[in-house]
């Protein structure tokens, strides 16, 4: 067998002593998480668009219409076929299935139904709203009763009893109906006295609307009437009656009309737009996309108004008394709609039987609505 292998040589001197234990590094601080970016700033017309006016104002009520249905705790769906005026000016029968909320937005739908079975499930509820009873004292739903229902169908809600304001701004981004020559949208604001004193000793305002035929009154200053402008109105009378319920009886004797159009470039007749109408202690103000539209106020009780071109601000004008827009017992309210040849907006004639098909004629949109109310 082969020799073993020799042993390793001793080694020289003692082995080193062991080495000490090293004291264990400090554990590193942990990581600060980064700082969130700040949001942006939202504009001051959001935060408080009161400011401007030497007022401040809270946020009454929001809604962006996300949750697939109407709150109705803010809004009420009428139901209602009288035609508003004189008994079928408008050929429209306002029901629920006229108002549908989706992609976040409340949409009003105008259709033609010849089975008209939205008027079988309809129920009138404008007594309810309290309106008042004209002409000849017949209640809304007394005179939706007696009359036919013409087959087109369509939407109008309220915030009457729910959301109203005396002073305040209301913002909105609205698309008006722009399909047909015989629809007529609005985005407007009602005194509540409607319903004891009547039209037109509430007061009404409209924030935008916009007809689609060409042959609105002529009278009427600035372009209003003229096809595809929104336009907006103040609505006061001449003297108090001493007799409120006779007076309505023969209201056109007594109503004042203010009303102007939107300027040329301001607004896209066709898409939304965002409105604001500022209503504060003697002055009430219109913008859309944030530009100035018009303005009126309280000159020695009567309404003065004044209207921007879109350059610059036009000469002075106006009729009727201001005081149902400040009267602490007459806070106003909204109203949406979207009505349909309308006799007054085509100048008497009408030739409705074109649109005898069914389906969908038209609609009008919102988008979002703000109501600010004046705290201090």
């Amino acid at each position: 067998p082969p020799p073993p292998w020799p042993p390793p040589p001793p080694p020289h001197g003692p082995p080193p002593p062991p080495s000490p234990p090293q004291p264990a590094a400090p554990a590193p601080p942990p990581a600060s998480p980064p700082p969130r970016p700040l949001p942006p700033p939202p504009p001051p017309e959001f935060l408080d668009p009161c400011l401007s006016y030497g007022r401040r104002c809270r946020l009454k009520y929001e809604d962006g219409f996300e949750s697939g249905y109407l709150d109705e705790a803010k809004w009420n769906i009428e139901v209602r076929n009288d035609g508003i005026r004189g008994d079928g000016d408008e050929e429209q029968f306002y029901v629920r299935d006229g108002v549908e909320v989706s992609g976040g937005k409340v949409h009003l739908k105008l259709y033609y139904d010849s089975s008209r079975t939205s008027a079988q499930r309809a129920r009138c509820n404008a007594d309810e709203l309290r309106y008042s009873t004209e002409p000849a004292g017949r209640s809304i739903c007394e005179r939706s009763a007696a009359r036919h229902p013409t087959g087109f169908f369509s939407g109008r809600i309220n915030t009457k009893d729910k959301v109203e304001v005396l002073h305040g701004v209301v913002e909105a981004r609205v698309k008006l109906a722009d399909r047909n020559d015989y629809s007529w949208s609005a985005f407007w604001a009602l005194g509540t006295q409607v319903g004891s004193r009547g039209w037109p000793f509430c007061g009404e305002s409209e924030i935008t609307e916009m007809w689609t035929t060409s042959t609105q009154w002529s009278k009427w200053k600035d372009g209003v009437g003229d096809a595809m402008r929104p336009a907006f109105t103040l609505h006061s009378y001449h003297s108090v009656p001493g007799d409120f319920a006779a007076a309505r009886a023969n209201k056109q004797a007594w109503v004042s009309y203010n009303e102007g159009a939107y300027a040329d470039g301001t607004y896209d007749p066709h898409g939304y737009n965002d409105y604001r109408w500022v209503k504060m202690p003697n002055k009430i103000a219109w913008f859309v996309n944030e530009r100035p539209v018009a303005e009126a106020w309280n000159g020695g009780g009567q309404v003065r108004m004044r209207i921007h071109n879109g350059r610059w601000w036009g000469g002075e004008f106006g009729d009727g008394l201001w005081a149902p827009f400040d009267d602490p017992r007459n806070p106003m309210f909204l109203i949406f709609n979207l009505a349909f040849g309308s006799g007054v907006s085509l100048g008497g004639a009408k030739d409705i039987n074109r649109f005898r098909k069914n389906g969908e004629l038209d609609r009008a949109s919102m988008e979002y609505v703000r109501v600010w109310e004046v705290a201090s």
